[in-house]
């Protein structure tokens, strides 16, 4: 009798428990941005920009970035580096076999303005995602073979960032073309 007892019990207590009650209802809502880019057959897309993170900076220096899936940024000099370091991305669609040559901007550098003296990005290098597959390299282009089976690839750019002593804080930003072509 007992365990009877103590059984209609733990089931009241389990339905008290499990009823929700009126003063703890709420509505909790969240809003996300989202966004999709659809890449054509022979065309190129940037879907980020290249990012060299917040400097501090006492004596001036280097920021050398590496155009990789998980970037790192070192520094030289009289810089400090925090935050993200972001190469540009690109994404581009093709079809499997085909080759492509992607231009590296004229001089392979970039000047970035801003409310200092110029600042310019050197040695800009490019890679690609594994399905890119390198080909041949010159001072200009990187070759590659498209490798997937769909066409499509990804290409990383960064560089170095020349970052001058004294160089006032503020935003820098500057452009870059990059041409590809489908062989």
């Amino acid at each position: 009798m007992m365990a009877v007892f103590l059984a209609s019990l733990a089931c009241a207590l389990f339905a008290l428990l499990a009823l929700p009650g009126a003063a703890q209802a709420q509505s909790n809502t969240s809003s996300v941005d989202t966004s999709v880019g659809l890449i054509e057959p022979l065309t190129i897309t940037k879907l980020s920009d290249l990012d060299f993170g917040k400097l501090v900076v006492t004596t001036g220096g280097t920021v050398v970035m590496t155009p990789t899936v998980t970037p790192t940024c070192s520094t030289t000099g009289g810089v400090i580096h925090t935050a993200e370091c972001e190469p540009a991305v690109f994404g581009g669609a093709s079809q499997f076999g085909e080759r492509v040559r992607i231009r590296r901007p004229v001089g392979r550098t970039v000047t970035l303005t801003g409310p200092g003296a110029d600042m310019t990005i050197t040695n800009i290098t490019i890679n690609g995602d594994p399905t890119l597959i390198p080909v041949q390299s010159n001072p200009n282009w990187e070759r590659f073979l498209v490798g997937s089976l769909d066409g499509t690839f990804v290409f990383r750019v960064a560089g170095t960032l020349n970052v001058n002593a004294g160089q006032l804080p503020g935003v820098y930003t500057g452009t870059f073309d990059i041409r590809l072509d489908y062989q």
